[in-house]
């Protein structure tokens, strides 16, 4: 039997759900959200509600009529639900994640695990978002009912980016954008890939974050190293694959002993993919079966990864599985 099992889409008109109206939901998904943010909810300290103040002001309340419908299908306070997207900017060290990409023939591959606690509820309500404009797709992720940020999308503008964790010695910038909501942000108004470049580069944001942007040609596979105010490029080498995992390899490193269990991994991780990756050879591209095979092999899993998604931003694909043994 095969260790992962693949979830289904959901799809959510935005003009509509900007109107207070969302799209009837399986009642598994609603329980199953509803549990997810139960968890997440209670990692998050009650004082950091007065944020929600703070979150209108800096995204001009961009998102708070979703907040707003995604408190109604999950039966919380609108300012919890922006809370909940906060998550990656208030609990950086529970995200960790392990990115490989592929140069192939047919365009970059791009394949994924998402590492974030808590796991299983989180496994459980995951579901490929496609997010819609009456018949218009605009972009998909690998989320769940309530999520108005993204850590794994897809634009329908041909690129591809993804969220991996890391800290950073610059601390956190009060005056930055949220990370999540940034990536959000980034597949809804870039319009190409140089310009979700520009987006994910220059942007001062709250915390430190590393991002793989992905287009539909394979000299477009970066990773942007951020930290709030600072950042560094390393670009695809013609042949080779990108990885990325939870550590810095351009901007600076922690000073110290100051790592923590996910960044301890990255390096053994990063190890393991180049070596899955850089077996067959250049040219030959993997089967969709062989690397999810990667994203599940011992030395690449985690205890917390909760999410393998495989993108493919030349042909508009994206794939979401979970591990079979959380659900």
């Amino acid at each position: 039997m095969l260790p992962w099992v693949e979830r289904p889409t959901i799809t959510i008109d935005l003009a509509d759900v900007r109107r207070g109206r969302m799209p009837e939901l399986p009642a598994d998904a609603i329980a199953n959200a509803r549990a997810l943010f139960a968890e997440v909810m209670a990692s998050i300290p009650k004082k950091a509600r007065l944020l929600t103040y703070w979150l209108a002001v800096r995204t001009r309340n961009r998102f708070g009529r979703e907040f707003k419908a995604a408190a109604r299908v999950i039966g919380a306070d609108p300012r919890d639900i922006a809370l909940a997207n906060l998550s990656y900017d208030l609990v950086v060290g529970a995200l960790g994640c392990s990115t490989v990409v592929l140069p192939t023939p047919d365009g970059p591959v791009l394949a994924r695990n998402m590492d974030w606690w808590p796991e299983e509820p989180l496994a459980r309500a995951s579901y490929l978002i496609r997010c819609c404009e009456g018949n218009d797709w605009k972009f998909t992720s690998a989320g769940f009912p309530g999520a108005v940020g993204v850590v794994t999308g897809l634009s329908s503008r041909g690129f591809a980016v993804i969220l991996n964790a890391v800290t950073s010695p610059d601390g956190v910038c009060k005056t930055g954008y949220p990370v999540l909501l940034h990536l959000r942000r980034v597949l809804e108004d870039a319009t190409d890939f140089d310009d979700a470049l520009a987006m994910l580069s220059k942007q001062r944001l709250v915390t430190a974050a590393l991002f793989t942007l992905v287009g539909s040609k394979n000299e477009q596979r970066v990773v942007i190293e951020r930290a709030p105010r600072r950042h560094a490029l390393r670009w695809a080498k013609a042949n080779e694959p990108v990885i990325t995992t939870n550590d810095y390899r351009l901007l600076d490193q922690p000073v110290g002993g100051d790592t923590w269990d996910l960044e301890r991994s990255s390096c053994s991780r990063y190890g393991r993919l180049w070596h899955l990756a850089t077996r067959k050879p250049a040219g030959e591209p993997p089967t969709d079966d062989e690397l999810l095979y990667w994203l599940t092999d011992d030395e690449v899993r985690q205890e917390i990864t909760a999410q393998h998604v495989l993108i493919r931003p030349a042909s508009g694909e994206m794939w979401l599985f979970v591990p079979r043994w959380l659900v």
